[in-house]
């Protein structure tokens, strides 16, 4: 995974309120970017029913005419044909909407997440942030869903994962989702509906604001059913061992989500977050064999 931050300067030397170019702006100049350098990779990252293997967040400067934009890829053709592009060619500007920005600077960073997996911890209390509006498209109803509900979230993030580490270190999607429904809640939340532009006829709605999650006792009914149905019954520390891996995972997805974003449109700056871990597994939230 890479992320490429665009530091750029409008050429009038100011942005005006009204002028702030929206998420999907970023996207298209992305898109278009990709277009004249391999056109055949727009259509394939934009196929229906798929993840798509890049996100996009923008900063907006207030004290300085400054923008940046953050592109983050995981994918090795994508990661490989934009960075082959920008060494080989002086890009000077972009245009955003009807303006110009010229690049200042372009700064690489290299995301390990094998790194991001060693560094875990295994955390049973933690505040989420929602920057920019998120939001789900689920098979639940008719509407999208507007509210970070722990098995969607999770539920999300655990698909980019999989999709990012295909065949090596995937998560096992139905195991996990039973064990959040059994064990994590949001505990408090201070949010509100936004409605956004993202090119298209009809603006979104995601939440926006604060989401405290924790992770409740380890449940003995979930992890009896659990035992049975591996023949290892009253195996304490297989149960151990377990719970605390799971906590490990949230810890782990929630890191990925302040690279990928979460959610519904994530390539239109979409579902930025940011992670605030509280507080993590002891001793005593493991069980004790009597």
């Amino acid at each position: 995974m890479i992320k490429l931050t665009f530091e750029l300067y409008p050429e009038d030397g100011r942005i005006k309120p009204y002028e702030h170019p929206y998420g999907y702006i970023f996207r298209g100049v992305i898109m278009k970017w990709l277009h004249e350098i391999k056109p055949e990779l727009v259509h394939v990252f934009h196929e229906r029913e798929k993840i798509r293997p890049y996100s996009v967040n923008f900063i907006i400067h207030k004290k300085t005419p400054k923008l940046e934009l953050m592109l983050t890829t995981y994918n090795d053709d994508l990661n490989d044909t934009l960075l082959n592009d920008l060494i080989a060619n002086e890009r000077v500007s972009l245009t955003l909407g009807q303006k110009h920005y010229y690049i200042s600077k372009i700064q690489f960073e290299r995301i390990n997440l094998r790194d991001l997996m060693e560094s875990s911890n295994p955390v049973k209390l933690f505040h989420v942030r929602f920057i920019r509006p998120v939001y789900f498209n689920t098979s639940m109803g008719d509407f999208p869903v507007r509210f970070p509900i722990p098995s969607i979230f999770f539920g999300n993030l655990s698909h980019i994962w999989n999709n990012i580490m295909s065949g090596d270190c995937e998560i096992d999607l139905g195991d996990f989702q039973d064990w959040i429904n059994a064990h994590v809640y949001a505990s408090s939340y201070n949010m509100r509906s936004v409605r956004s532009d993202i090119g298209k006829p009809k603006p979104v709605v995601g939440g926006i604001g604060n989401v405290s999650y924790a992770v409740s006792k380890l449940n003995k009914k979930y992890y009896l059913h659990v035992l049975e149905s591996l023949e290892k019954n009253n195996d304490y520390e297989h149960v151990n061992q377990d719970f605390s891996d799971k906590c490990r995972w949230l810890d782990i997805l929630c890191k990925l989500g302040e690279h990928t974003n979460v959610g519904a449109n994530r390539t239109a700056a979409m579902g930025v977050m940011r992670y605030y871990p509280k507080d993590f597994l002891s001793k005593s939230d493991l069980l004790v064999k009597e």
